[in-house]
């Protein structure tokens, strides 16, 4: 079901935060190589593609998102993440119908069921360039494994 891969989403999203937020303010410099994305503007980007997924589905609007400098950045970037993560839940006992955006390109009409599965997609692509980053730039810690479905299975059952 749909509302499992979502509440994986909100789950691994809170996760990553969270330890993001314990690691030291220089981690979120790490770059992949000279021309990637630093962690803290892949962390902005998490959450700015979860306000455009809600946006699709609602309408609602975008708010404007600062690249975190410190810790306690990350963890209000987390709070609001799982705000929206909690409207894409919420999303997922709609009907699964075609839902009308404007995007760049104009207007575009999509199901209900592909926006919320690319919001899954969107978080878990990015949740990798951060462990990537961070490994390249020698801080340990963050592994993936540890925000998989199996992690999560088993945190709900803890």
């Amino acid at each position: 079901m749909m509302s499992t891969a979502l509440r994986h989403l909100a789950w691994a999203d809170g996760q990553l935060f969270a330890q993001l937020a314990s690691l030291p303010p220089s981690a979120l410099e790490a770059r992949l190589g000279p021309s990637g994305q630093s962690v803290g503007a892949l962390a902005v980007h998490i959450v700015a593609g979860a306000e455009w997924f809600r946006y699709c589905l609602t309408g609602y609007p975008y708010s404007e998102l600062v690249t975190p400098v410190f810790p306690a950045d990350l963890l209000l970037l987390r709070e609001h993440l799982l705000e929206i993560d909690g409207v894409l839940l919420a999303e997922a006992d709609e009907v699964d119908e075609l839902v009308s955006f404007a995007d760049e390109t104009g207007p575009r009409s999509v199901l209900r069921s592909t926006i919320l599965a690319q919001a899954a997609y969107h978080s878990t692509e990015h949740r990798t360039q951060i462990a990537c980053a961070l490994d390249a730039a020698g801080t340990r810690g963050l592994c993936l494994d540890d925000y998989d479905l199996w992690a999560f299975t088993k945190s709900q059952q803890d």
